[in-house]
């Protein structure tokens, strides 16, 4: 046996690959109900610390059949971003999903980062146990040789997993026999499903085990797959500050051994037997970063011979449990509860904190330590993390035969990419080889105006921010292909633009203009887990006692109490509110069957259209009645031909009424409301393009209820609150901080969640019900 240490793993970091950041995003809740707003707090990680680097998480929504319903972006500081999503009232059936990414990993949707945001159904009774979803009960079993494959003629160790189809674990007890009864090992695994057994199986010699099946009386059993190698790698931690990485093999050869700390190349270097035996590598724990340290072992030929994964964290630890003391307790009807967090031997940390309804389930809040660390790598994300991770002795047990097969390689050849801040870009779009004569055209013109010395001019481009009372204007040059870009011009949430062409003679019959705030192409579709996954969440959710009804909710003394659901007013709502406002009198504000507001469409923008043809094409009834124009009814024929004839660069709001009810009227009705010459815009029309288009997702604040005074808990509503205190943003710097929250009405106890990351790179992850 040869112990030596391997010198050459210092130059590994001197090598410059690609390095893909690993993903958590922690929302306030573990599940929603219609209609609701879901607050979150993403982290990005790279090579162990908050990624600096990265700008930009993008960030989709859908559902389960992967339809997009809503995108966004994310401005990341120091790796980390706050925002929120609002949980369509309708549409959805039980779940849905986030997929979030970052440039780096744009182009490889199975590393994007899932998370499922499950829906509380909308239902006033409890479930009935046969609409709850079947879990198979059978023990299943699974046999892994640790390294990945046996050896013959030495001693090698195996793991034995035994859990239910869902895949959570389960103890039950067995043997192992071979077919000539001579051998008969029994073993036992514990209560996560988990035992390591040494074996010394014999070539040529047929293996059998059985275990107890779940009423604990009959057995089961399945042949043994015994795969013999030459070699094989293992780890070990030695404790202290080393892990060892054992090469085993039982003839001369030369192979190369990898190392890869999540999915950074640590080192790839050969190893050389002149005969068998055991070389061991021995790597400090304190120059490597927190995640999962990976080695692959191949023959010269590039097989793959045998795998080996570990864990790394801190020495005593996978992740930082904070310190969680209470000052002030309560358990009165909006009570108020005050308690300390402290962190010890850090100096600084990044946290988010939810504290949620004891009521609302939290058994589907991933955990920081699992998204970031053991999703990525297994191949089953069952439910299960939380349970392993409160066993932290079964984390390499669960590495070793979880772990799904990742090309390396071409992650490796993946461009390393440079993240930056996104501006505007445009893209003029017009048909099939009109461009190209139109831009040969506009050279024409630039260079005549070159000669003149009057100056390259361009198109108008103008844009007003949200909040923003006037339009800045600005002259933008297209490049050959119909792009333009606006420098330096990044926004939060919506930008209003106004594009026209300058040249009086060049005029654009049939545009559109196309506007990117990316330098990723969309999604077409988002990643879902799969179904096993989802049918876990559905089960767990389908299982508690928080039951929504689309006004009511009835909590779990049947008591049925009014919900407050917040309204979200869309940009083109306030617009006809403000239409409405403007242009109607009293007399004609009843709830029409149609409103419309045509200089915000599109093919109104863009082209000439008549009122009588925007009128076949927006109501959809056999006739659209008689016709008020500016509240007044037009009788006459010829006046009605005259306004059915006028363009509708003239129209500005329209309303249709299947039964309308003024004075001696009553019928059809479609009220029009026209400008006044003054007030018609010369340049509406097809040589303008107006559109809306969004930026990055703006932070909105949580608004944490507070009940300082005795007579405000008193004298105010019901308080139904299942989220009772969210602050994404909380910093610990100092010895300890203080958070204060208040009850709800039903005052029957709380969830406290906290997770995020220190200074130094370490995972923080707490999760306690109170009262126990």
């Amino acid at each position: 046996m040869k112990n030596y240490l391997l010198l050459l793993l210092l130059l590994p970091f001197l090598l410059k690959s690609q390095t893909l950041p690993q993903i958590f995003v922690h929302t306030d809740r573990g599940a929603y109900f219609p209609g609701d707003t879901v607050w979150f707090k993403a982290y990005v990680m790279n090579e162990g610390l908050l990624d600096a680097e990265s700008h930009n998480l993008y960030l989709n929504m859908g559902n389960g059949d992967g339809v997009i319903r809503q995108r966004s972006i994310l401005l990341l500081k120091n790796g980390m971003a706050a925002g929120y999503l609002v949980v369509p009232r309708q549409g959805i059936a039980n779940n849905l999903f986030l997929n979030a990414y970052t440039k780096a990993m744009a182009v490889r949707p199975e590393l994007y980062y899932i998370k499922t945001i499950p829906l509380i159904p909308e239902s006033t009774t409890a479930p009935s146990s046969a609409s709850a979803l079947f879990q198979d009960n059978e023990i299943q079993l699974e046999t892994y040789p640790v390294g990945g494959s046996f050896i013959a003629g030495v001693e090698n160790e195996l793991l034995i997993k035994s859990y239910l189809k869902g895949g959570k674990g389960i103890s039950t007890s067995g043997r192992i026999t071979d077919s000539a009864g001579s051998l008969s090992m029994p073993f036992h695994t514990d209560s996560t499903g988990y035992t390591r057994i040494k074996i010394n199986p014999e070539p040529n010699t047929a293996y059998q085990v059985f275990w107890r099946r779940a009423d604990g009386r009959d057995e089961t059993g399945s042949v043994m797959d015994i795969n013999y190698v030459s070699s094989k790698v293992m780890m070990q931690d030695m404790g202290s500050d080393s892990i060892r990485i054992t090469v085993q093999s039982n003839m001369a050869a030369n192979y190369e051994l990898e190392a890869r700390i999540n999915y950074r190349q640590l080192f790839n270097s050969p190893v050389d037997f002149s005969a068998s035996g055991q070389k061991n590598i021995y790597l400090k724990k304190s120059d490597l970063e927190q995640g999962i340290l990976q080695v692959f072992l191949r023959h010269n030929t590039g097989k793959l011979l045998g795998r080996s994964a570990h864990m790394l964290g801190p020495p005593s630890e996978v992740f930082l449990t904070p310190e969680v003391v209470f000052n002030q307790n309560s358990m009165e009807e909006k009570g108020r509860n005050s308690f300390s967090i402290a962190l010890s031997g850090e100096t600084a940390a990044y946290l988010s904190i939810a504290i949620t309804d004891i009521q609302m389930p939290v058994d589907t809040i991933d955990n920081i330590v699992g998204d970031i660390y053991l999703k990525p790598y297994l191949q089953n994300k069952n439910n299960d993390l939380k349970q392993y991770l409160a066993h932290q002795d079964k984390l390499q047990d669960i590495l070793q035969n979880h772990l799904k097969p990742i090309n390396f390689g071409e992650l490796d050849r993946l461009p390393v990419v440079k993240d930056s801040l996104l501006y505007l870009k445009g893209k003029i779009l017009m048909r099939k080889n009109e461009w190209t004569r139109f831009y040969a055209r506009y050279q024409k013109l630039m260079s005549h105006d070159k000669k003149s010395k009057v100056g390259q001019r361009g198109a108008s481009f103008g844009y007003k921010k949200q909040g923003d009372k006037q339009m800045v204007y600005t002259e933008v040059v297209p490049d050959s292909s119909g792009w333009f870009s606006i420098p330096e011009l990044t926004f939060y949430d919506s930008l209003e633009t106004r594009f026209s062409q300058i040249y009086r003679d060049l005029k654009f019959d049939e545009y559109k203009i196309s506007y990117h705030f990316s330098d990723v192409p969309p999604l077409d579709k988002i990643s879902v887990p799969s179904l096993e996954e989802q049918r876990l969440n559905n089960t767990n959710i389908n299982n508690t006692g928080y039951y929504y009804g689309a006004d009511y909710y009835i909590d779990n003394k049947g008591m049925r109490h009014i919900r407050e659901v917040p309204v979200y007013r869309s940009k083109q709502q306030k617009r006809l509110d403000e239409l409405e406002e403007r242009y109607t009198s009293r007399a004609f504000r009843g709830k029409p069957e149609f409103v419309f507001d045509p200089h915000s469409e599109e093919q109104i923008i863009k082209r000439s259209m008549s009122l009588e043809q925007y009128l076949k094409m927006k109501i959809r009834r056999p006739t659209y009645g008689s016709i008020f124009l500016n509240e007044r009814l037009i009788s006459e024929s010829n006046e009605v031909n005259l306004l059915l004839e006028s363009d509708m660069s003239q129209i500005v709001y329209v309303k249709y009424y299947d039964y309308l009810q003024y004075r001696d009227f009553e019928g059809k009705a479609t009220l029009v409301y026209q400008l006044t010459p003054a007030e018609v815009d010369r340049d509406f029309g097809k040589r303008i393009d107006q559109q809306t288009v969004g930026g990055y997702l703006r932070s909105k604040t949580f608004h944490n209820k507070i009940y300082d005074r005795t007579l405000e808990r008193l004298v105010s509503d019901y308080d139904y609150r299942p989220t009772l205190y969210w602050n994404p943003d909380f910093e610990i710097k100092q010895k300890e901080q203080i958070v204060t929250f208040y009850n709800n009405s039903r005052a029957k106890g709380c969830w406290i969640t906290i997770q995020g990351v220190t200074q130094s790179g370490k995972l923080v992850f707490y999760q306690k019900k109170y009262p126990n």
